[in-house]
């Protein structure tokens, strides 16, 4: 069987294959394979160019017969998941790119770097209890994610609340650097950090601009926002702020929050003076639905440490 390919006709290309009796016995001719599943002989696809023939480097066909095409199908279905395998891992590359040229790495400073779960000191059930429910999160972190043939993911992020020095910041950059080890992009960094960061692209040099740092913190797959509402809410702070979450939360994608204070008192951090406070609630009531809630208590670790 020949057929020409798409090249023009003055170099036309020829699809032959192996059984054809003028390349039977001729060296660099592959051999027939015999079908394990019927017994017929299997023979390989080339392409004739010119005078010379280059066979498919994959070796024979598979067989016509209800076992070897299914065998075929097992084939291109193992051949799509790589590919999509490899793009997702192109993406995530161009994505750590990304993040590396906007914040410099993941935003996380050294000492949020030495923070690990495997590190985090559990004195309390309460704490153990919140190790656990973070442990679970770093690594079944991809079924958190939103997927086209799977239903929309709720609650798939944490709110972690409590007074300073319980740990807070611990257990979230645990999870990031857990999640940054597997090749998984995150940001995280302190809510002082995040707009600082957008600031800065007023007079950057770079070709960086506002756009692309919000677009960065809505599409990564995981943002943290250290120490929430610590920061002098203004006009501004809180609209970015919103503008952010709010793209999360209508893309289901997943983020962490600590902060000292309870959600109710957190709405008051991020109201600005003379504002109604419209806008802090919608952020606050966005974070109750993407989020489950837990608080760590008891003395401050750095108090402890100091003595």
């Amino acid at each position: 069987m020949r057929a020409y390919g798409p090249e023009s006709p003055e170099r036309a290309t020829l699809i032959v294959h192996s059984e054809e009796p003028e390349f039977a016995g001729l060296e660099g001719t592959p051999e027939p394979v015999i079908c394990e599943h019927c017994g017929a002989q299997r023979h390989t696809m080339g392409m004739l160019l010119g005078d010379k023939v280059f066979w498919h480097p994959y070796g024979a066909e598979y067989c016509d017969c209800e076992a070897g095409q299914a065998e075929a199908q097992r084939a291109r279905d193992e051949e799509v998941e790589r590919e999509k395998a490899e793009r997702r891992e192109r993406a995530e590359r161009l994505l750590q790119e990304r993040i590396r040229r906007i914040t410099n790495d993941s935003g996380m400073g050294e000492r949020f770097l030495r923070r690990t779960l495997d590190t985090f000191e559990v004195e309390t059930d309460e704490q153990k209890y919140v190790l656990k429910l973070a442990t679970r999160f770093a690594r079944h972190f991809d079924g958190l994610l939103p997927g086209r043939d799977k239903p929309l993911p709720k609650q798939n992020g944490f709110i972690i609340t409590g007074p300073k020095g319980t740990g807070k910041t611990h257990i979230a950059a645990g999870i990031a650097n857990y999640l940054l080890r597997q090749g998984t992009p995150v940001i995280c960094m302190p809510e002082h950090a995040l707009y600082g960061r957008i600031k800065s692209t007023y007079d950057a040099r770079d070709g960086t601009d506002e756009a692309d740092v919000l677009r960065l913190y809505a599409t990564v797959p995981l943002l943290v926002i250290d120490d929430l509402g610590k920061e002098r809410a203004t006009a501004w702070s809180v609209s970015t702020l919103f503008s952010i979450i709010d793209s999360r939360y209508e893309a289901a994608l997943p983020l962490i929050i600590t902060t000292n204070y309870d959600t109710g008192a957190l709405t008051g951090r991020l109201t600005p003076p003379g504002d109604d406070g419209v806008t802090a609630e919608a952020v606050v009531d966005r974070l109750r639905e993407m989020s489950v809630s837990v608080t760590l208590t008891g003395e401050s670790r750095r108090i402890a440490n100091d003595r």
